[in-house]
């Protein structure tokens, strides 16, 4: 994983005086790098859409593919990772606070029922985030000045407002989510495709076809692909023994994971942790 830093990158830290009620920390723009991923992890709740381009989430353990209008949040102090897409990367705007009734301010919005992604309707949240970071890049205001400002930034993911679009997931749809959930549940155990496919009472070989059908890749590829992805974040974020990084994504044998790591990743999992960015 390569944290890197953006091209174009516009924001505006307005948090020069914080408080415990109810602080917005930071709003603007990000313009991602082709195929750079970056982890979140702060004391802030971000709200972010997608203006254009696409990319991938990662958060609580399940992996979002996202495109322009869809929107996004991630709490705080959990780790979250953003991926842009290799030929078309996103650009986004993200507006982030905190403070004592952050919490319940969420309650009120889209998001109250652990929402993490959604598509929008047409909204000038975009447009309303970047005149907002331009008047405080170039004007003086106080403390009133941001809560005008966060609270017109909330007021379009009111739970009251229909700006979720409405999609309907198709019975195939639907069992892909499942899967999913429960390898991004259950990527630490031995994973049997034969139990999945019980769980949902259909046939081993019809969990193939759908999967990669909606997917475009195999069970057993993106049951890799979930474990690769923790095990760099704990190479990278923590000190624990390659073999325990192992051990904590699924792999009792530390060969097996040497070998499908470099064969993933390109790199053993020592030389990633020395050097994060080849």
């Amino acid at each position: 994983m390569q944290t890197v830093n953006y091209p174009n990158f516009y924001n505006h830290n307005v948090s020069l005086n914080p408080n415990d009620f109810l602080n917005l920390v930071q709003c603007g723009r990000e313009v991602g790098t082709p195929g750079f991923a970056h982890p979140r992890y702060n004391n802030a709740y971000i709200i972010t859409i997608i203006e254009s381009g696409k990319g991938t989430l990662e958060a609580r353990g399940q992996i979002y593919k996202l495109t322009q209008n869809d929107a996004f949040i991630t709490y705080p102090n959990e780790l979250s990772i953003l991926t842009a897409d290799s030929t078309d990367p996103w650009e986004l705007r993200f507006f982030s606070f905190n403070g004592q009734i952050a919490a319940n301010l969420i309650r009120r919005t889209v998001f109250k029922d652990g929402t993490i992604a959604l598509p929008l309707k047409n909204s000038t949240l975009s447009k309303d985030i970047l005149e907002a970071t331009t008047f405080m890049n170039t004007h003086s205001y106080n403390e009133f000045q941001t809560y005008k400002f966060l609270f017109e930034f909330i007021s379009h993911f009111d739970v009251n407002k229909s700006i979720v679009i409405n999609k309907t997931q198709s019975r195939e749809q639907k069992y892909v989510t499942e899967i999913k959930k429960y390898i991004q549940s259950n990527y630490i155990q031995p994973i049997k495709i034969t139990e999945i496919a019980d769980k949902l009472n259909i046939n081993r070989s019809h969990l193939y076809r759908i999967f990669k059908s909606e997917t475009g890749i195999g069970v057993e590829d993106y049951i890799i692909n979930i474990r690769m992805n923790h095990a760099k974040v704990l190479l990278k974020d923590t000190e624990f023994p390659v073999a325990t990084v192992a051990n904590l994504v699924g792999y009792k044998n530390y060969t097996t994971f040497f070998k499908r790591f470099k064969q993933t990743v390109g790199v053993s999992p020592v030389d990633f942790r020395q050097n994060p960015q080849l």
